[in-house]
């Protein structure tokens, strides 16, 4: 029996194919529920420590209007959705459900008492914030722990998902709260630090997957190249290298250098949108990157 030639194998057989379920078409609603899912929970895990509850109500409905609209968007039928919860065991999507499902309704008897006063409980009781913060870790982290559970698809299949997804969360939520009690009047200045050291924070771990993916696989340093070289490439260097980390890191220096007297209004918003764009940019590239494995 002959051996089936690569010229006449299908393309996939043979080539680096990107995956597209997850990022084109209806995809990209998956794309738009793990970024605002993960980035309300990391407004309410900050604002937990800053003890902010405006922060927990914008967290929580952040996450569950705009992540759980996007992610109604993706399933299509959303009648028919909830059926994914009933595989928790197998399926890290059904987990991840699971939390965001955890975090909306403990989180809601934490936020209630901010809208309505005089019930018979508070929300900021110890076990209550050890219990949302404890949630918020797992809701930051469910999208990009569900996509590297994916040995497929090798730039995902990687241990720096998980550090990557903290980061980000928190980088974000840092920022989303320092402009709010900024806007607001509050006291910034340890909401400086957080911002700080979660910017310097995630443009490290960034590093650090982007250089772990390159020498792990083949297919995984195909993907890496393809953002540093390829299509991706100026959406890399101008989206996420200049205004996502560049702008933001030379604002945190100018601050840093002069104080909380250097802390205005429109310099922190500049910070904060880049900040927004850039990481937004950058889980839409990993998303796109990902290829799978030639079998031949």
């Amino acid at each position: 029996m002959m051996r089936r030639s690569r010229a006449s194998s299908p393309e996939w057989m043979v080539t680096y194919t990107p995956q597209e379920e997850w990022i084109e078409g209806k995809g990209k609603f998956l794309w738009l529920a793990f970024f605002f899912s993960e980035i309300g929970a990391g407004i309410y895990f900050v604002s937990l420590f800053m003890n902010f509850p405006t922060g927990w109500l914008v967290g929580w409905l952040v996450s569950l209007l705009l992540g759980g609209l996007a992610h109604m968007l993706y399933l299509g039928k959303p009648m028919r959705g909830w059926r994914i919860l009933r595989q928790p065991v197998s399926s890290e999507l059904s987990r991840g459900l699971w939390v965001i499902l955890f975090f909306a309704v403990i989180g809601f008897f934490q936020v209630i008492p901010i809208v309505i006063s005089g019930l018979p409980w508070r929300g900021d009781g110890s076990v209550l914030k050890t219990i949302m913060g404890i949630i918020c870790i797992l809701a930051i982290t469910h999208g990009f722990l569900t996509m590297s559970v994916v040995r497929a698809l090798p730039l995902w299949h990687s241990s720096m998902m998980i550090p990557l997804s903290l980061a980000s969360g928190i980088l974000l939520g840092s920022q989303t709260v320092e402009w709010m009690l900024f806007v607001s009047g509050g006291e910034v200045g340890v909401p400086e630090l957080w911002s700080r050291w979660s910017l310097l924070g995630y443009m490290g771990v960034l590093v650090l997957f982007l250089w772990g993916a390159f020498h792990s696989s083949d297919t995984a340093r195909v993907s890496v190249k393809g953002l540093l070289l390829g299509e991706s490439s100026v959406v890399f260097y101008v989206g996420i290298v200049s205004v996502g980390i560049l702008i933001p890191f030379i604002v945190t220096l100018y601050i840093w250098g002069g104080g909380t007297g250097k802390i205005g209004g429109g310099i922190l918003f500049l910070r904060f949108a880049c900040v927004l764009l850039g990481d937004l940019l950058v889980r839409y590239e990993i998303m796109k990157g990902g290829l799978y494995t030639p079998l031949l």
